[in-house]
């Protein structure tokens, strides 16, 4: 398909059981994102600090700290407080959509941005069911509102958002505008997301404001009950297309009901469908990936595993696994420098993936590479066994670091 007809979009997806290999959960996210913006993989404690200890200050504006909160991986553009998508030491997974709406975005004052709203709602709550609960609170009191953009980007404005909340026990889409919200529960076999809305009137949960701000908005009649996708999607850059795209994806991957990670990888690089993208014309491109593993088992230690490239192109990018443990270190190789220091806010992994020769990357070194690394993953979670996570403590960094290696064996020289 050409660059002209991709469908521009991104997309979140969560296979279920029972269509999945070992009754898995399987999360997945492309982030596209400006293809001058760098996304970089962070580690978040859960200490407090004089820096977050009463407040904690967000992309655009501070909001109260709570007392407890949870560490997280996050995969972020650099620029942002905020994450694209992410994983929590619980085992929650949520990842974001842009969606555009009837209501004024531009207008609005400085607030939480949907990347801000990941990250919280992942610092804050110990199941699906409470991080739903924690993103309608924020979204209720604060709004959403301020550039979602870095000035760099020459993209102005911003956007709502549509969330994929999943954990080892249930997964959750939530969809909003401004001020409100709903929820729905997703109880079984696939589901996606992209920059459309898609709930209608068939939500479990909802914003208290959700009819009266419609009313007031002028957008809903009060007759039949408020149907979301009619009454708010406004106009809009983004079709249905990649949402049809992923949506029949998933339909043909999950037919033999043993759906499996590399089943997630190949919807995540599947630039046919326009799911992997690198649009110069447009000035997109996917900036990073995630695929997250979780298990019911909660006797092990070893419940779940996320796999994270923070590169962009996930067709080149390696998915590299991270797993919670209490000696956990990612190491410094995806954590961009500061904006001080080199404008790009560029890290060493990303640097070395610009810098690579691709056209002389041994391609099926790489995979194999891959595919040992998962594979010897994916036999510790199906493993009756209590699998030990403190001899994975270094493994994403040790991970990150042969991938750089060996894509400095293929260095990309200058012409004379």
């Amino acid at each position: 398909m050409s660059n002209e007809k991709l469908p521009y979009s991104c997309d979140t997806f969560v296979v279920l059981p029972p269509l999945t290999d070992s009754n898995f959960h399987i999360f997945g996210k492309n982030s596209d994102r400006p293809v001058n913006e760098v996304q970089e993989i962070i580690f978040v404690s859960n200490e407090h600090t004089s820096d977050n200890k009463d407040f904690v200050r967000c992309t655009h504006i501070q909001i109260p700290q709570i007392s407890t909160t949870y560490r997280c991986v996050l995969s972020k553009p650099a620029w942002s407080w905020g994450a694209e998508m992410g994983a929590n030491e619980h085992g929650i997974c949520i990842g974001n959509e842009g969606v555009f709406s009837k209501v004024p975005y531009d207008t609005r004052k400085s607030s939480l941005t949907g990347l801000d709203i990941v990250r919280l709602a992942l610092e804050r709550a110990k199941t699906a069911k409470s991080a739903v609960e924690i993103i309608g609170e924020l979204i209720e009191k604060y709004g959403q509102g301020g550039a979602c953009f870095d000035a760099s980007a020459k993209m102005s404005g911003g956007y709502d958002n549509s969330f994929l909340v999943v954990d080892g026990d249930e997964a959750w889409s939530i969809e909003t505008c401004d001020r409100v919200w709903v929820a729905k529960q997703i109880k079984e076999g696939y589901y996606n997301m992209s920059n459309v809305y898609a709930i209608e009137d068939d939500y479990n949960l909802k914003s208290n404001n959700l009819e009266e701000f419609a009313k007031e908005k002028n957008l809903w009649d009060g007759k039949d009950k408020l149907n979301f996708a009619q009454v708010f999607q406004g106009p809009s850059p983004c079709t249905d297309a990649r949402f049809k795209a992923g949506r029949k994806l998933l339909e043909d991957l999950t037919k033999n009901g043993n759906f499996s990670i590399f089943d997630m990888i190949s919807i995540l690089r599947d630039d046919q469908a326009g799911i992997c993208v690198f649009d110069q014309v447009r000035g997109i491109h996917t900036a990073s990936s995630q695929v997250s593993v979780l298990t019911t088992n909660k006797k092990s230690q070893l419940d779940a595993c996320h796999f994270l490239t923070g590169t962009p192109n996930s067709k080149r990018s390696l998915f590299k696994p991270f797993i919670f443990s209490n000696k956990v270190e990612l190491g410094p190789l995806t954590v961009s420098t500061p904006e001080e220091v080199t404008s790009q806010r560029v890290h060493p992994l990303y640097t070395a993936h610009q810098k690579a020769k691709w056209e002389t990357v041994d391609h099926k070194r790489l995979q194999d590479f891959e595919h040992e690394g998962i594979m010897e993953i994916i036999n510790k979670l199906k493993s009756s066994e209590d699998g030990k996570v403190d001899t994975y403590e270094t493994l994403f960094h040790d991970t990150v670091s042969a991938e750089i290696e060996f894509l400095r064996e293929h260095p990309c020289t200058k012409r004379s």
